[in-house]
């Protein structure tokens, strides 16, 4: 296991920590921001990433890649704060000493779901903005990345059909290279 699975690891077990920590309901609210700022931020990466090409002068695919990461963040806290108001209003029944100890185990499982999902996407997201041949090779020699890409394949009908799309058009440019 490499460092980057290492810290892989710890990305998530601090997702399933903040799960428990939470509880159900702040921790559902923050599975489903990551399913709408899945959802939301590749529909409306490209455009920012436009934005700040012109304004940095970066390339495209780390621009895409982060104007991505920062949109799907953004959505996925705006959901999480609605249900933090949701639950502060069933704090009430939250703190009865049962319901608290499943609150918490409930949220813990979410929370590890959220971790395995959000991590799974921004490597969908890297497969077909490929970063730094560094990067990538960390990617393709992790333990860790196929298991949160096969998890958050349950999210992918909701990205573009473009954006699915384009792993199958990079790979055939890069066959037809090879074979020139």
């Amino acid at each position: 296991m490499s460092l980057f699975d290492i810290i892989l690891l710890i990305i998530i077990g601090g997702f399933t920590m903040f799960g428990f920590w939470f509880g159900l309901i702040h921790t559902l609210g923050s599975l489903l921001g990551t399913v709408f700022g899945a959802y939301l931020a590749a529909r409306f990466y490209e455009p920012m990433a436009g934005w700040l090409m012109n304004i940095t002068g970066w390339g495209g695919n780390i621009s895409k890649v982060l104007m991505f990461i920062i949109a799907f963040i953004i959505i996925n806290r705006l959901v999480g704060f609605a249900f933090w108001i949701v639950e502060k209003i069933t704090n009430v029944i939250t703190y009865l000493p049962f319901i608290q100890g499943i609150n918490r185990l409930l949220g813990m499982i979410l929370g590890l779901a959220e971790g395995l999902i959000t991590l799974g996407l921004i490597f969908y997201f890297i497969e077909r903005f490929p970063l730094s041949d560094t990067f990538m090779q960390w990617m393709a020699n992790s333990v860790v990345v196929p298991y949160t890409l096969s998890i958050a394949a349950v999210l992918i009908p909701l990205l573009p059909e473009a954006l699915k799309m384009l792993k199958s058009t990079v790979d055939y440019v890069e066959h037809t290279l090879i074979k020139l």
